[in-house]
């Protein structure tokens, strides 16, 4: 671990878990991510950000020099399904559009409660038949997403497979919350190691987002979906991590159903520690990796 992620785990610490263990308004707490949000650097001059309608969902364009126009990462962000948007995932977004040479779709999904579950899977599902409709093809679309946005990837396909639309050529899951019943291992076991989630921050976002609804309903926790003839995806998570269960327990189970799954645990890596780039070599490293697998299946 670089001194500069040590630093990081520090702060985040000393910050952001207390903010997320006492969620309380949620219109506040937004306000407050917001803020930190704003503290991410502006994209590069030849970094394009373009406001897009894709039917009926506010999204970004995200392009560079070197994009490909034919070719697509339809991004999710995270955030609980409670915050979050494409100005707090912009820095990592223009990093993949760079790195993995492709335009960069980033979804601004509706959040809850105002908008509970499965108004964030019906949005994705939308931006989704939208390109298709736009003319991309399948085979240079790829799906990714952070957290909450990494489960609602993994829902968003199982729902694509499930309405017989074509798959995807490829996802990518960071730090993906893919049970939120929350009944992972290593939410207890990385209780205290985990400078920013706990049990009762995700607790409080599932309550959020499904109400009295099933926790393991599969477009909601996708971990216990049917996970048959989904595309190949790379899954990268923090050993640290208290959603480290849900990233090794979701690889295990798209292999077993005959999928193509890899997994990367990052050495005392904070949550999605990609979007902190900008001050990580480990972030920049893992980046690099998440586009070599896109380059490679679009």
């Amino acid at each position: 671990m670089s001194i500069r992620a040590a630093i990081l785990r520090f702060v985040i610490r000393r910050t952001m878990k207390k903010q997320f263990a006492n969620i309380g308004d949620v219109v506040a707490f937004r306000e407050r991510m917001a803020a930190s949000g704003n503290m991410m650097p502006d994209p590069p001059d030849n970094v394009s950000v373009v406001p897009v309608t894709a039917a009926g969902v506010p999204c970004e364009w995200i392009t560079t020099d070197a994009t490909d126009q034919n070719k697509v990462l339809v991004y999710l962000h995270g955030g609980g399904y409670v915050f979050g948007g494409p100005d707090s995932h912009r820095d990592v977004g223009w990093r993949l559009a760079e790195g993995a040479r492709m335009r960069v779709l980033m979804v601004d999904y509706r959040l809850a409660p105002e908008n509970p579950f499965p108004a964030a899977v019906e949005d994705a599902t939308d931006c989704y038949r939208w390109l298709l409709d736009e003319g991309f093809k399948p085979s240079n679309i790829a799906i990714g997403g952070d957290s909450a946005g990494g489960g609602l990837t993994v829902a968003t396909l199982v729902n694509l497979r499930n309405l017989g639309m074509p798959m995807p050529s490829a996802a990518i899951l960071l730090s993906p919350w893919t049970d939120l019943s929350v009944s992972g291992d290593s939410v207890l076991q990385n209780a205290d190691a985990d400078p920013m989630l706990s049990r009762a921050a995700l607790e409080t976002m599932a309550s959020h987002y499904l109400g009295d609804r099933d926790r393991r309903a599969p477009l909601a926790s996708p971990l216990f979906a049917d996970l048959r003839g989904l595309p190949p995806m790379l899954v990268q998570v923090g050993s640290t991590e208290v959603l480290l269960s849900d990233a090794e327990r979701l690889t295990a189970r798209v292999r077993e159903a005959g999928g193509e799954a890899e997994l990367e645990v990052w050495p005392n890596m904070p949550h999605v520690f990609q979007v902190f780039a900008s001050r990580l070599p480990e972030g920049k490293q893992a980046i690099g990796k998440l586009s070599d697998f896109l380059v490679n299946r679009t």
